[in-house]
């Protein structure tokens, strides 16, 4: 059985990336949220939290927490399910270009039309919107966000919790920092310190 931890905008996607890899699982959302229990999204049973996955043995499901826009919150409810002995699996849509020298961790997200080149490292509990290009020798370490038609140069390091905006452009051999925040439709032509949010053509900080 494969659990989408998360049932909103985000689950809704990786429930699309599933059917059309053409998964034949048993598939089930969870989430936080009372309100959302025994609800159905696209015929998919929404069954309640952390508590509710206890009643079920680790051993017979893996997960994948599908909380896009905040890495930390994400990386929160990775930490819980490990804790209690749950496992990840990975979501990439066929329609999707991953080399076949790159090196993907777990409980990861590629969406469509993505492409990730040679070479290339996606840590665990990555999220890979929409048509993203990363390019060769490019490293993306753990739980960070990368949303749609951002391109990636060869040989960037985003570090672990950052996220890069809509249509932001990293160049080539630049560093994005713990925790920083690259804004939409910026272009960063100089490395960006961790827990700094930076716009603009080129990337300026504007908080630190």
């Amino acid at each position: 059985m494969k659990v989408i931890y998360c049932a909103g905008e985000q689950g809704r996607v990786v429930l699309d990336i599933l059917e059309a890899a053409g998964t034949d699982e048993k598939l089930i959302f969870a989430d936080d949220n009372p309100s959302r229990c025994n609800e159905q999204i696209a015929g998919v049973e929404v069954v309640g939290g952390m508590e509710t996955l206890g009643q079920y043995s680790p051993e017979a499901m893996s997960c994948l927490v599908a909380f896009g826009d905040r890495p930390g919150v994400r990386l929160q409810i990775v930490e819980a399910l490990e804790n209690s002995g749950h496992t990840f699996f990975n979501a990439v849509h066929p329609s999707a270009t991953v080399s076949d020298s790159a090196a993907l961790g777990t409980g990861l997200t590629i969406n469509a039309q993505s492409y990730i080149g040679p070479d290339v490292g996606i840590g665990d509990h990555v999220l890979i919107d929409s048509c993203v290009n990363i390019s060769h020798e490019t490293t993306v370490e753990v739980g960070a966000t990368v949303t749609p038609n951002a391109t990636v140069a060869g040989g960037v390091c985003i570090e672990q919790d950052a996220y890069i905006g809509p249509n932001a452009t990293i160049t080539k051999d630049r560093t994005v920092g713990t925790g920083a925040i690259v804004g939409a439709g910026a272009v960063v032509t100089e490395d960006v310190p961790p827990h700094t949010t930076v716009v603009g053509v080129p990337a300026e900080p504007i908080e630190r």
